[in-house]
């Protein structure tokens, strides 16, 4: 099996890759407002306060969007086949991810799903989605 590209955790990004690592979706939250990001900011984007804090999200959303690659890059092509989703989270921010345990067939747009995590390596695991329920 060739080397699976991953991403690479900084000093900003650091709590989103821990939380994973943990079973925890974390995000972004501001203290001033309430709202919610992804990805990493400096400030709020509503009320441009720099008070961002990390804090587990439900990790429920729906299917906003989906698609999927008929080719993949050179090393990733064990990865196949791929659904690739955009999930509207209930906190009001939307994430691009892979779809797990669900028949691509079957996936609509408006379906609701929960988050997964698969474990790329020992450093590295990352959010993914799946059917709510599976």
């Amino acid at each position: 099996m060739s080397e699976v590209l991953q991403p690479v955790s900084d000093e900003r990004s650091a709590p989103f890759f821990d939380g994973a690592r943990e079973g925890r979706l974390m995000l972004q939250r501001c203290t001033a407002c309430g709202v919610w990001h992804y990805p990493v900011r400096t400030r709020c984007t509503a009320c441009q306060q720099a008070a961002l804090e990390w804090a587990a999200a439900s990790g429920r959303g729906v299917v906003f969007s989906h698609g999927r690659p008929h080719r993949l890059p050179p090393g990733l092509e064990e990865r196949m086949p791929l659904t690739l989703v955009v999930v509207d989270l209930e906190e009001g921010v939307r994430m691009s991810s892979n779809l797990i345990d669900a028949d691509p067939a079957m996936v609509r747009t408006g379906m609701p799903v929960e988050v997964a995590f698969e474990k790329l390596s020992e450093e590295c695991v990352l959010p993914v989605f799946r059917p709510s329920g599976s």
